[in-house]
């Protein structure tokens, strides 16, 4: 099996980590991941909001209760104040002293539960909008991840057809000549088989010597560079390149 398998299955190999980079490292995935985040800041804001209306309610129950007992010890007094059934001067003006103070106590709670009614109505706002922009989050992130699951689809089907491509070319090559292939890509970062263009190694782009020339038209000699140590290779008419790897 000729030496331009090796170069072949490189350029497959580099063309297969380009893809895998991309579906690691897609730029899909961080607009899909801030717009989750962003959902997920929405959401929690408007749980907090909802919480606090829900204590603002409890709240608001409790007083009114309240208020219903104050009112009650208010009119029962007021009742036998005015009733005509107490004669002691001294007691109906314990009754007076008291009367006022469950009236303001009345007054009091009544002005606290307006204020917390209008504080509940602001709140109820504050939900609307949170509610509001949560909708457009939640589309925002459905639009983001739809792109980003149609872009890995689109990258998957490459890297798939690829890898059926590079599954066919190793069934091709002998096992030593792949072994040689894996140690030298090994040793230059996947890029250990280099082409001759016009008598210079396209990996250090030094020319080669006179007597590795000879040898190059050979399909079966291994030969390498003299300068970087990689792997070359010579296609027919040296500036002839293969069809481009999709």
């Amino acid at each position: 099996m000729s030496l331009k398998c090796l170069w072949e299955l490189q350029e497959l190999d580099l063309a297969i980590g380009v893809l895998v980079e991309k579906l690691e490292e897609n730029p899909f995935h961080l607009e899909a991941r801030e717009a989750a985040g962003n959902l997920e800041q929405i959401e929690q804001e408007l749980n907090r909001a909802e919480q606090a209306l829900r204590e603002q309610q409890k709240k608001l129950r409790r007083g009114e209760l309240d208020l219903e007992t104050i009112t009650a010890e208010h009119g029962e007094l007021h009742q036998r104040l005015y009733s005509g059934e107490t004669k002691n001067v001294k007691e109906l003006e314990q009754m007076e002293v008291k009367l006022r103070s469950v009236k303001q106590k009345q007054l009091t709670l009544e002005d606290n539960l307006l204020g917390l009614m209008e504080s509940m109505e602001k709140q109820e706002e504050l939900i609307g909008d949170l509610a509001g922009r949560k909708d457009v989050a939640a589309a925002e992130m459905q639009k983001r991840q739809q792109l980003l699951d149609e872009e890995l689809a689109r990258l998957g089907g490459q890297l798939k057809k690829l890898e059926e491509r590079r599954g066919l070319l190793v069934e091709q090559i002998e096992p030593k000549r792949l072994q040689l292939y894996r140690n030298i890509s090994e040793r230059y970062q996947g890029r250990g088989v280099a082409r001759v263009i016009n008598d210079i190694c396209q990996g250090c782009r030094v020319f080669i010597s006179s007597a590795q020339r000879g040898f190059l038209y050979d399909p079966q000699a291994v030969v390498y560079c003299e300068n970087c140590g990689r792997l070359l290779v010579r296609f027919a008419g040296e500036e002839s390149l293969p069809g481009p790897v999709e």
